[in-house]
């Protein structure tokens, strides 16, 4: 699976919107659309960062792994 999806996925499971996540993890709610819909990739360091705020791993985000 993407890692938009992956996004989408686990942050509709935490009932949040996009600009909510985007506030929790410190990025444009612009961005995470973008991600979301596979229109851009995020660097690595906002990857973490979204990882983090949604509690699973870089690689479970990534799709690198069953769980975090």
């Amino acid at each position: 699976m993407e890692a938009g999806k992956i996004i989408a996925q686990l942050r509709d499971q935490k009932g949040w919107s996009q600009s909510e996540l985007a506030n929790r993890a410190g990025v444009s709610h612009v961005m995470i659309g973008k991600y979301e819909r596979g229109d851009a990739t995020p660097s690595l360091e906002v990857a973490k960062k979204i990882a983090d705020t949604l509690e699973v791993s870089l690689d479970y985000l990534v799709g690198q792994a069953a769980s975090a």
